[in-house]
């Protein structure tokens, strides 16, 4: 087995007054899901690079066919986690790629950040000094509840890394970390 080193734990939920969005003084149901941070276990430098003017992180999944100028093929993953850090345009926090059983979607999932210097639309990376990490995703059946992984230098190896999560390899560590989070948000 595989020991990875895990740098940190992030849980994120959505909350119910977030279900809808208002524009222009129009209230509508969100289109796509929004996970905000609500717990944390250890540190990883990146996280800070990522928050919002307010201090916070959220992120919406958005499926990739939503996206008409993405490529369509079987690298293609079949979410993406975006956020928008202060001073920045939205960006990608990862591809979203899930692992399989007889055919069906799991709720583990894996990817990596962008290892580009300078993003899309010329947005610098914050996460270009954690280029070689990874993520492993766990979602809760109600797709409520996300956790995340952050696997230190874990790119290279990832998909051996979301397959051994799936077959319970990493309930140890996970009970742990989920015991030392801290809260990242007032609930």
């Amino acid at each position: 087995m595989i020991t990875p080193n895990i740098s940190a734990y992030f849980r994120f939920e959505q909350f119910p007054e977030y279900k809808n969005v208002t524009r222009k003084g129009v209230t509508e149901p969100r289109k796509q899901p929004r996970f905000d941070l609500t717990a944390i276990a250890r540190y990883w430098e990146a996280l800070d690079k990522l928050k919002n003017y307010k201090g916070t992180l959220f992120f919406n999944l958005i499926p990739t066919d939503k996206n008409e100028y993405r490529k369509q093929d079987g690298t293609t993953p079949e979410y993406y986690l975006q956020c928008t850090p202060a001073k920045s345009k939205a960006i990608n926090f990862s591809g979203i790629r899930f692992q399989y059983a007889d055919n069906k979607q799991t709720l583990f999932a894996s990817g990596e950040p962008s290892d580009r210097e300078t993003l899309k639309g010329g947005v610098k990376n914050p996460m270009y000094g954690q280029r070689n990490d990874a993520f492993l995703f766990l979602f809760s059946k109600d797709i409520q509840v996300l956790e995340v992984l952050v696997i230190d230098g874990g790119r290279l190896l990832i998909d051996a890394y979301r397959k051994q999560f799936s077959f319970g390899g990493f309930d140890e560590v996970l009970a742990q970390l989920r015991k030392q989070a801290k809260t990242a948000i007032p609930l």
